[in-house]
């Protein structure tokens, strides 16, 4: 078995074994690695187990980050819910997690963050669970789904569409969902992702990513990137107006994501990370979604402790309530030009 750098030679394996392998996820897509590099200027450290004849075995995503202090992490991978090692077996999986404990050394990274969904790494590691992701089994018939729903459930969703809120598709949505997601943002005191990140996903992922919109009176009020992989949609950023709450049009938002879903034959719907018992987590769960466990690992290099940030337990809350305050233009300005040096987002 040999652990090899990815290459433009070698590259078309990586795909084909993420299509393959059942085990494989969204985030282990080899387009992230153009979006993130692309956008973020991050140095990518794909690794590829290959067998004797050349086969794939195993892969291992990670990007090679900075903080504001200059200090170096291998993430695996930023800014998405999950990622990790994809392995046929744990001896596969033990030489890649190997070569990435290679390579916190060489690059002097302060640690290794493995994203793991559903189970651990077989290697003993510190970890943060923390984290779950909730994912809706699908039927492929929407009025199945809308009798297992509460009844207080389906009246917030008639209360919606009464209230003149109206269901539209396409990325020319784009600019107007970044708008909305960077006010959700700045009330969550979090910095906005560049409208470029989102631009170069749409561009990359073209044949994979829809955008879902709420319009009242023609203007975009709420909006969802649906992101399409094997038999599995996911909702990797969602925004809503506020002031639209009241009209419950986060209720609409999803249930129309939840139909999409089901008519273009997808077997399950996963409503993205969530910390257990928040008000997300509260609101997901409503829909019939069961929890799944993220594992974040960790091989401390240099730090001494894994980072701890969730909403129970934030490091970050003074910084939080500032940026809440600060001028929206202020937040939009600043946020997509730091966000880069965050590795716990």
């Amino acid at each position: 078995m040999t652990i090899t750098p990815l290459t433009r030679e070698n590259a078309p394996l990586w795909n084909s074994f993420v299509d393959a392998h059942p085990g494989a996820n969204l985030y282990q897509h080899l387009g992230w690695k153009t979006v993130f590099e692309d956008v973020f200027g991050y140095s990518p450290h794909y690794l590829l187990a290959l067998d004797s004849g050349n086969s794939p075995q195993g892969i291992l995503p990670m990007f090679l980050m900075t903080d504001i202090f200059r200090r170096k992490y291998l993430v695996s991978n930023p800014f998405s819910n999950f990622a990790g090692v994809c392995a046929e077996n744990g001896d596969v999986e033990g030489l890649l997690v190997d070569e990435a404990i290679k390579l916190a050394r060489q690059h002097k990274a302060r640690y290794v963050e493995f994203r793991q969904l559903g189970s651990r790494l077989q290697r003993d590691l510190p970890a943060k669970d923390s984290f779950v992701t909730l994912m809706l089994n699908l039927s492929g018939d929407p009025e199945l789904h809308w009798s297992k729903i509460s009844s207080r459930n389906r009246n917030k969703i008639r209360k919606a569409e009464k209230s003149g809120l109206s269901v539209d598709f396409g990325m020319q949505h784009l600019a107007d969902f970044h708008r909305i997601y960077s006010i959700n943002l700045r009330h969550l005191g979090t910095p906005i992702f560049p409208l470029r990140m989102f631009q170069k996903v749409a561009e990359v992922f073209q044949e994979q990513v829809e955008l879902l919109v709420l319009k009242h009176g023609g203007e975009v009020v709420s909006g969802m990137f649906l992101f399409k992989f094997k038999d599995m949609i996911s909702e990797p950023w969602v925004a809503s107006l506020r002031k639209y709450n009241r009209v419950y049009v986060n209720n609409l938002l999803y249930w129309q994501a939840i139909r999409y879903a089901c008519e273009n034959n997808f077997s399950v719907f996963d409503f993205g990370r969530s910390t257990v018992d928040t008000g997300t987590y509260s609101f997901k769960l409503q829909w019939g979604a069961e929890p799944v466990q993220l594992h974040y690992q960790y091989h401390l290099n240099l730090a001494r402790e894994i980072p701890v940030v969730d909403a129970r337990d934030n490091k970050y809350q003074k910084a939080i309530d500032v940026w809440k305050r600060l001028p929206l233009a202020l937040t939009n300005f600043v946020g997509p030009r730091v966000v880069q040096y965050l590795p716990e987002l």
